[in-house]
Order: C-alpha cells, then structure tokens, then sequence
C-alpha cells in the first residue's frame, strides 16, 4: 500500500510540477502552500505522510509544523532540511525515498 502525501513548500507552481513527477512513481499526492491550504488538506482528505520542504522560510515553516502537529499530530510528518546544493527538485528523492520508510514501517507492523 502506499501513503497518501501532503507535499508542503513554498511556490504553488513549483509543487504542482513536484507533484506530477512523483505521481510517475505513481505516488498519490495534494499539495499545500500555506496554513489554510494545510488544515483543508488534513480536515478533508486522507494523509499518511507529511514533507515539508526545505524552500520556506523558518518563521513560517515553524507555524506551518505547529499547525499539523495540532490537527494531526499522529501522521508522520518528515522535514527537510537545508542544505548546500538544494533545489526543489531535491524533493522528489526526500519524498520518494520517505515514502517507501512508511511503506516498509506499515509492513512491519501489520505482521
């Protein structure tokens, strides 16, 4: 089974690109960009995993990662941290390779 993600980054534009190449690694995804987009996508739709990218700003990341953690603070939420070299395409392995901990994690725990 995989995780439903909620990819959450800076630019609208740039996480709708994210979001159809991950979805050829037949990943299933909705994307937010701020706090509103982000409650919506948790009150209303199934989320197994969480990422949030490494492009927002600390003040705003912070609010955004205190908001999920009170909405739904038992989905697993990975953030990513900044570093040299980083791009936003440096999502698509975070996130990929995110997604297949869970699936390995949910394997484990259903045996």
């Amino acid at each position: 089974m995989e995780p439903i993600i909620l990819l959450i980054g800076k630019n609208l534009d740039t996480l709708e690109i994210l979001k159809n190449e991950l979805e050829k690694f037949n990943r299933t995804l909705f994307i937010a960009n701020s706090e509103e987009s982000i409650a919506l996508n948790l009150k209303n739709k199934k989320v197994d995993l969480i990422i949030v990218g490494a492009g927002l700003p600390d003040e705003i990341k912070n609010k955004m990662v205190a908001l999920i953690q009170e909405i739904a603070a038992t989905i697993k939420l990975h953030i990513m941290e900044k570093t040299p070299g980083m791009t936003p395409v440096s999502m698509i392995s975070y996130t990929n390779e995110k997604a297949v901990m869970w699936r390995l994690m949910n394997a484990r725990s259903t045996k």
